[in-house]
């Protein structure tokens, strides 16, 4: 019996002298393994683990090193709302990922609720962000109904006080970007602004290349098919009508370069931002030696990169703490520096400006 009592006194003093296990702090990272989105999946992972390594070998988050769970949610709304819940009950404390839209929709609304920072590298949609599921949920990437804004802020800049065109073919999608265009100029103070429509299948436009003549247009931001985009573009050059053409991304198809032929050189043209293309990015690239640098690893390591910022902070991780100053806060990241709007958008481009030369489409610097 004594020695019992002696054995289990030397337990409890080795027991209090031992090391404490090491707390860590929970990343989870969601995408579809399988499928068409599996490459942007397989690049939010990959970010995720260099993130946390570079994040640990600086001392981790107060201390406490970061480690990073995975889940798979099929780039589907039911299985990432799985996939979410799952990554709520083991604690984590921010969720990277979900790159598939209705999958990142679905997701946002478990992450909101269980009041956990959800930050969305390649998700496109803005029914993300508009509207919100809540203040901690966030998106580092354009939005795909920001084009026609962007178009017509690149006309206002490159073509002030000078005569500009807007021609869409009556579809809503075309009407809706080319009314965005609009407004964006005459809120930059355009004051000569022509609307035309053209019609599907379309083959002459004798009469609208008249009217641009006439009113020595400029700059022409075309919203309809890539085809007829082409036809147009050729007849303009053939009867000597040289003024920027800027399409939409739907000209940014084999196409319209194959119906415009010579006269495609030089046209322009909006593309989706590519994170990866970027001096901050490029700073990534050596970090991560021979190994290919996407758009979506950019932004799923600079998500991590802010969100660590605005933990290390506010000296927590709760998804409330850091969600406010995220929400208040400009970070340093490989996309540059970052900083949300009220939607929690980052102040980033949607789209690149590109230019067909010499047979491919080419960013402007």
């Amino acid at each position: 019996m004594a020695r019992l009592r002696v054995h289990l006194l030397a337990m409890l003093v080795a027991g209090a002298f031992a090391p404490a296990a090491t707390a860590k702090v929970l990343i989870g990272v969601t995408g579809p393994t399988n499928g068409p989105y599996a490459g942007v999946g397989k690049d939010v992972r990959r970010a995720a683990q260099h993130a946390a390594e570079h994040i640990n070998a600086e001392g981790g988050i107060g201390g406490e090193p970061v480690e990073i769970i995975e889940r798979d949610d099929n780039c589907a709304a039911k299985e990432s709302e799985k996939a979410a819940r799952a990554l709520v009950a083991q604690g984590v404390a921010l969720v990277v990922g979900h790159p598939c839209a209705a999958a990142a929709v679905a997701a946002a609304k478990v992450y909101a609720q269980a009041g956990i920072v959800f930050i969305a590298p390649a998700t496109r949609n803005a029914a993300l962000t508009e509207p919100r599921a809540g203040p901690m949920i966030f998106r580092l990437d354009g939005r795909d109904d920001r084009q026609g804004t962007e178009a017509g802020a690149y006309i206002a800049r490159n073509f002030t006080a000078e005569p500009v065109a807007i021609v869409h073919d009556g579809s809503r999608f075309a009407k809706e970007l080319a009314g965005k265009a609009t407004a964006a100029l005459k809120a930059a103070g355009a004051s000569s602004v022509l609307t035309a429509a053209v019609v599907g299948g379309q083959k002459d436009y004798t009469a609208l290349i008249g009217k641009l003549r006439t009113a020595k247009t400029q700059a022409i931001y075309f919203t309809g098919y890539a085809i007829e985009g082409g036809q147009l573009l050729r007849q303009m050059r053939s009867a000597g009508l040289d003024a920027t053409f800027l399409g939409s991304d739907a000209l940014t198809t084999d196409p319209f370069a194959e119906t415009a032929r010579d006269a495609a050189e030089g046209a322009k043209a909006l593309l989706a931002h590519d994170a990866s293309d970027g001096v901050a990015a490029a700073t990534l690239k050596d970090k991560i030696a021979a190994q290919p640098v996407t758009g979506g690893l950019v932004s799923a390591y600079a998500a991590i990169e802010a969100w660590a910022a605005a933990a290390r902070q506010v000296h927590s991780t709760t998804g409330q703490a850091v969600g406010e100053v995220l929400a208040h806060g400009s970070f340093e990241t490989a996309l540059g520096r970052v900083s949300f709007d009220d939607k929690g958008d980052a102040d980033l481009p949607s789209y690149d400006v590109v230019t067909w030369r010499a047979g491919a489409w080419r960013r402007e610097d």
